[in-house]
């Protein structure tokens, strides 16, 4: 390979810390091209990670106990209840009233 990267998380002080090594093939590429794909690498793990308030949400695999819901539903979810967590199934209870209602 021209290019490895072993990347770990660490918990800290004041949370997880990633910590990465980059080793490269000299022949093939020097410290500035390292030095730039380790900047473009680092932006792009930045946008994933949503860092500003209004980036991320759920997702229907956040919730497996409900495997049934769709996007729309948790999106609903997370608008009626802006500190939702988790959605739990109905108990057989409440699915025999919600069939008779």
């Amino acid at each position: 390979h021209a290019l490895e990267i072993n990347a770990i998380t660490r918990d800290g002080a004041q949370g997880p810390v990633l910590s990465a090594t980059f080793a490269w093939a000299g022949g093939l590429l020097d410290e500035a091209e390292v030095r730039e794909l380790a900047e473009g690498w680092l932006r792009a793990l930045e946008a994933l990670a949503g860092t500003d308030a209004g980036a991320g949400g759920h997702t229907p695999s956040d919730f497996p106990l409900v495997p049934d819901l769709t996007q729309e539903q948790v999106e609903a979810l997370e608008a009626a209840y802006p500190g939702l967590e988790d959605v739990l199934p109905l108990s057989p209870l409440q699915e025999g009233l919600l069939f008779h209602a």
